[in-house]
């Protein structure tokens, strides 16, 4: 059995900051998460996901509609949603798995 001086209870904002803090500080620290990616519901499904959809809706929007008072006229665009969900999820993954490293690098057991 390991022996851990602080368990952090979630990897969400808070929770793996905390972890990775106390780490550095030289704990020995282990964090307990359920979902399978660290991160919490901001980075994995709610506001990171969110603003990478509205970037990407904004882009669009600007294209169809804002470009042509600029003197700029656009043809042909098209919305390619699943494209669109895949940068989201490619964004998202970067993400927690940026917080993973963290984590390895400090020593945090997951």
């Amino acid at each position: 059995m390991t022996h851990h001086d602080l368990i952090v209870i979630g990897g969400g904002p808070g929770g793996y900051v905390a972890a990775i803090r106390a780490a550095q500080l030289g704990l020995n620290v282990a964090c307990v998460e359920k979902e399978p990616a660290l991160g919490g519901t901001c980075l994995r499904v709610g506001c990171i996901p969110s603003k990478a959809l509205l970037e990407a809706s904004e882009r669009y929007h600007e294209t169809r509609h804002g470009l042509e008072e600029f003197g700029v006229r656009v043809q042909g665009v098209e919305l390619d949603l699943s494209r669109m969900l895949k940068k989201k999820d490619s964004v998202v993954t970067a993400l927690t798995q940026g917080v993973a490293h963290l984590f390895k690098k400090n020593h945090v057991t997951t």
